[in-house]
């Protein structure tokens, strides 16, 4: 990502006056050691206006701007790192989600809702505490060739594109082009509501409420890449949550990966889920499985074709569904881009996929069994 860099030595002095709060900076600034620190500026402003069929029960159109994402999500974020010496350092990364139609907050009107974490990075690995996203994100990733366009495979399954949860120690080790990361969060959510997901947070009687835990493995070679995750929460969130008791859980398995030749690049993978919340009288759990392939091609460097294609399969009554979807994008400049994405989605007789990612659901949702065709136009910069 493009990025302004503001890079700043802060001495002893510097440190010390933070630490001693109300004293005096010329009391608490002896000593002449110096470390080096970098606090890095970052952000993407993406948005356009889209249209939508065959929405709710009047299959009414319409013709509105995205608010979750566009061709990536609209966000802002400083990233830091001190040298500590002896081959440690300090870091961390506060990233904030907004709607540039409204100017609005998104993650449940959270300042920092997509990650805000600190920790410690060695040559042992890093250890970080916070709201960070589950290691199931960072392994479709690698053969997500793409989400998060607001139209794409993931439409079948958006929580692949927004695992973040609060509370959290994540370890990630890094050797060459392999990598192993480990989550835990001792409460995974208490800011957004119930229907939306949202749990009560940590729990002090029940040790196993709103937890979450994930795992992957992921390994890069350049040319070609592959990774496998895991991710589970547990329940806890209480009447109208998708997991009332703590007793349900919501497992996930995925692998994926991706190869290049020349300027295309390909990618596919396949989710495993098992979800006890999605109990019915005849199906005590909703057993899925979903796939995606799709790719990426620069014809000349200025111009990005890319097109992904995703079923899903559900063992409840015919839930399952497709999607198609496909974008065009011309670079105007390294940070700036304009783009024309299209999508429809194929439902079967009893699900109601939205082909529109860019809103909170179920703004856009169709009735059951109704196909969904969405297509926008947008530009995006990157800072």
């Amino acid at each position: 990502m493009n990025s302004r860099l503001i890079r700043v030595r802060r001495g002893r002095a510097w440190r010390r006056a933070a630490w001693c709060g109300a004293a005096s900076l010329a009391t608490c600034a002896s000593g002449a050691s110096y470390a080096q620190s970098s606090v890095t500026l970052y952000g993407i402003i993406d948005t356009g206006v889209e249209y939508v069929t065959n929405i709710g029960p009047q299959k009414s159109s319409s013709v509105h701007f995205s608010t979750l994402t566009a061709s990536l999500p609209s966000l802002w974020g400083l990233r830091g790192k001190e040298d500590l010496g002896n081959g440690l350092s300090a870091v961390f990364v506060l990233e904030s989600g907004f709607a540039p139609g409204q100017g609005t907050l998104n993650q449940g009107g959270r300042l920092f809702g997509r990650q805000a974490y600190v920790g410690l990075s060695g040559q042992w690995g890093t250890l970080t505490l916070g709201r960070q996203y589950s290691q199931i994100f960072w392994a479709v990733l690698t053969g997500d060739t793409l989400a998060p366009n607001i139209y794409a495979a993931a439409d079948l399954d958006p929580y692949l594109t927004q695992p973040r949860v609060d509370n959290s120690i994540v370890y990630t080790y890094k050797l060459s082009g392999l990598t192993v990361a480990a989550a835990y969060s001792f409460g995974r959510d208490a800011a957004d509501s119930a229907p939306a997901g949202g749990c009560a947070g940590q729990s002090p009687t029940d040790w196993r409420a709103c937890k979450a835990m994930s795992a992957m493995v992921k390994y890069d070679a350049g040319k070609w890449g592959v990774a496998t995750a895991i991710d589970r929460n547990y329940g806890g969130g209480g009447t109208g949550s998708p997991l009332p008791r703590s007793s349900q859980t919501d497992t996930r398995a995925v692998i994926d990966g991706y190869v290049k030749f020349g300027n295309s690049t390909f990618g596919a993978g396949f989710q495993h889920r098992i979800n006890h919340g999605a109990q019915t009288p005849t199906v005590f759990d909703a057993i899925s499985n979903y796939w995606w392939i799709g790719g990426s091609y620069l014809p000349v460097p200025t111009i990005a074709l890319d097109a992904q294609f995703g079923h899903i399969t559900v063992s409840s009554n015919a839930s399952g569904g497709s999607v198609i979807a496909a974008r065009v994008m011309y670079f105007l400049s390294k940070r700036t881009s304009v783009y024309v994405t299209a999508g429809h989605v194929f439902n079967q007789r009893n699900a109601a996929f939205s082909i529109d990612g860019g809103v909170i659901p179920p703004a856009s949702n169709p009735l059951p069994g109704v196909s969904q065709t969405g297509a926008m136009v947008g530009i995006r910069h990157m800072f």
